[in-house]
């Protein structure tokens, strides 16, 4: 049964005549005919008593009006909710940065997206690329920015890579290893270190680290992912962190810490995934252009 049809007779109930409710939908006379024509004939009955200048339902009718107002009223509900669904999404984009040690790499992007385009809202947060990649398959993110190596397998993801990201160790100033150069594996690992993600490929290099000298790294290893208290254990204490290039040149860097005479960290392609069965918002395609502007690695 035509949805169209279907409403011009309901239209028809509530003006009482199929001329007031031809003027009502905006079209001829003849068209709103057709349509109740239609709607009798598939229902094998009348809708309406037609008289001189008005119609009046049937009873049989008045039960099929009812039911059928019902039915436009949900049709009018859905595609008022579909409206603004579509509006929420061309003005809201749902990001993940992973591991969350890489969240202040997007900073610029971030600051590009909302000075440039403050009519959108962006929800930023920081994951583990494990959960990132879950969130983003399940359609809790729209974006989700991280190393390749995490995302390019999944055959439902498109990824763009950004540059390589290159990530040194580092200390405080007065740390015993800050002055020391050409430092060996076992010069590191006899200090506490602070993987920045549980489950990144840092971590993952330093409980190597850890292994290849018969320890523990559960008993000497953090796993801290909020870079701002990471800085500051490393400024209090003999722990080893680990810090992007980018950052290690700032001048807030430079006035407490020390990169470490030690290359450890093979340089890391990193980028943004999305879903590729959903065509990308507004919102997200200006995200995007951000991070090509800004991108959170060389």
């Amino acid at each position: 049964m035509n949805a169209a049809k279907l409403k011009h007779v309901v239209i028809v109930d509530r003006c009482g005549s199929i001329s007031a409710a031809a003027r009502t939908l905006g079209l001829t006379q003849s068209t709103v005919s057709r349509s109740l024509a239609d709607i009798e004939r598939e229902t094998g009955y009348a809708i309406f008593d037609r008289r001189a200048r008005d119609v009046i339902a049937t009873d049989r009718g008045r039960a099929f009006l009812s039911r059928a107002a019902r039915i436009i009223s949900d049709l009018e509900q859905l595609a008022e909710d579909s409206r603004l669904n579509r509006l929420q999404e061309e003005t809201l984009i749902r990001v993940g940065v992973c591991p969350a040690s890489m969240q202040g790499l997007v900073n610029k992007a971030v600051m590009e997206l909302i000075q440039s385009r403050p009519d959108l809202r962006l929800h930023l947060e920081a994951t583990t690329v494990n959960g990132g990649v879950r969130a983003l398959r399940r359609g809790d993110i729209d974006v989700l920015v991280g190393p390749e190596v995490a995302m390019k397998s999944p055959e439902d993801f498109a990824f763009e890579r950004l540059g390589a990201l290159k990530t040194y160790l580092f200390a405080r100033r007065t740390h015993p290893l800050a002055a020391r150069s050409s430092l060996k594996k076992n010069d590191i690992a006899a200090y506490p270190l602070i993987a920045p993600d549980k489950l990144s490929w840092h971590a993952d290099k330093l409980r190597a680290l850890y292994a290849e000298f018969g320890g523990d790294a559960a008993r000497r290893m953090h796993v801290i992912e909020y870079f701002p208290l990471i800085a500051d254990i490393v400024a209090e204490s003999d722990a080893i962190g680990v810090v992007s290039a980018e950052y290690s040149q700032t001048k807030t860097f430079k006035q407490r810490f020390e990169l470490l005479d030690f290359d450890f960290f093979e340089p890391l392609t990193v980028g943004f995934a999305v879903r590729k069965r959903w065509l990308p918002t507004a919102a997200m395609r200006v995200f995007q252009s951000a991070l090509k502007e800004f991108p959170p690695a060389a």
